[in-house]
């Protein structure tokens, strides 16, 4: 099996993604983000590929980008020409912080394959640096217009596998390794250990093992805005159906319905909330266990003990009793969610499945809200 970092992380983001993208391969549309982020690379690789230490002239970068250019993705012309003159900005600085301390790179667009636990792992690494003094530096180019925090830096799938294949090529360890943020133009370094790089081989192999096994579940996350296999999964197509002309206009309004009930019963929940502290309070103040309604029913307060225990006095109390097995129970929502993390092995997510004494899937119905989320 062949993976690189971009399947690596589709599968992670959503394994449905990955198998429209990699294995059924549907077609996908340029865009404005993707020509413009291959465009500056390809102009800073011919900006770095010299044989002397001598940096090219800013009019000479600068007509790099313009032979380099990648046109396709873009709305119109006046939407390509805004970016053409924003990439014309952003190596514009570049180059005035890049051209006074320009150096040979020991690699460039560096293509590498390496095997990690059967795994033909693949990549491209932009550069690579040697340091003043000693070591190596390894960069990646990035186009986001927003800097990450610096945790997600030092935890960052990409440099660690380049720090991976950077012992697995040229037998040594990058002292630093650095995503630079070209519109911002500001770079953010981290460092792995050997540790690092053991964790990284296993998430590569599990994410192998989880395609082997055909484990393709689609996985909601913050990008499936932006997904353009939407009419192909199950947790859009039937929007895509109904936008494109509604077939089941019967369930389409018991859906209609479910979703107005879930709404109005928020509400109600939230009303209930506001009197329970109100009665509550009531209660404490006159002592009352009972309030009564006027036909009679009543409503009843009972004592709900929520600390944690102490396992060990717990353990000491019920086990001469032989209840212990009582109140020792493995979390069922835990267990689940593990499960749907995705993150474990397919052995050992079958193994979980198969533990259960009764292993059936239920479907619980949720609301998921814009309006809520605009609030």
């Amino acid at each position: 099996m062949r993976l690189s970092y971009t399947s690596i992380s589709t599968y992670e983001t959503c394994p449905l993604k990955w198998r429209f993208q990699y294995e059924e391969r549907l077609p996908t549309a340029p865009s404005p983000a993707l020509s413009f982020g291959d465009s500056l690379h390809r102009a800073l690789y011919r900006f770095h590929n010299r044989p002397v230490p001598v940096a090219p002239p800013l009019g000479d970068l600068l007509e790099m980008l313009d032979e380099e250019w990648v046109s396709g993705g873009y709305r119109d012309e006046g939407e390509e020409l805004s970016y053409l003159e924003h990439g014309r900005q952003v190596l514009t600085t570049y180059h005035r912080d890049n051209a006074p301390a320009f150096r040979v790179p020991a690699a460039l667009e560096h293509r590498f394959t390496i095997q990690v636990d059967g795994v033909e792992l693949t990549g491209v690494l932009d550069r690579m640096d040697r340091i003043p003094g000693g070591g190596y530096e390894i960069l990646d180019y990035k186009t986001n217009r927003r800097l990450p925090p610096q945790s997600a830096i030092d935890r960052d799938l990409q440099l660690t596998l380049y720090y991976l294949a950077a012992g697995e090529v040229w037998g040594i360890e990058p002292e630093r390794l650095t995503m630079y943020y070209l519109l911002p133009a500001q770079r953010m370094t981290t460092v792995r250990t050997p540790g690092d790089a053991d964790a990284v081989r296993r998430r590569v192999a599990t994410v192998a093992e989880r395609i082997a096994a055909g484990k393709f579940e689609p996985r909601p996350n913050p990008l499936c805005d932006w997904c353009e296999f939407q009419a192909h999964c199950p947790l859009y197509r039937h929007k895509v159906d109904r936008d494109q002309g509604d077939s089941a206009p019967g369930m389409s309004e018991i859906v209609d319905e479910f979703v107005d009930l879930k709404r109005r019963g928020r509400e109600v929940y939230r009303r209930i909330d506001e009197l329970s502290s109100l009665i509550n309070a009531f209660c404490d103040e006159h002592g009352y266990l009972r309030l009564y309604a006027s036909d009679g029913s009543a409503i009843e307060r009972r004592a709900q003990h929520v600390t944690a225990p102490d396992e060990a006095e717990v353990r000491r109390i019920l086990e001469p009793l032989g209840l212990l097995d009582r109140v020792l129970a493995v979390d069922p929502k835990r267990l689940s969610d593990l499960i749907e993390s995705r993150q474990l092995r397919p052995d050992v997510e079958d193994a979980l499945l198969a533990s259960r004494e009764e292993v059936r899937t239920q479907y619980g119905l949720f609301l998921k809200d814009p309006q809520r989320a605009r609030r």
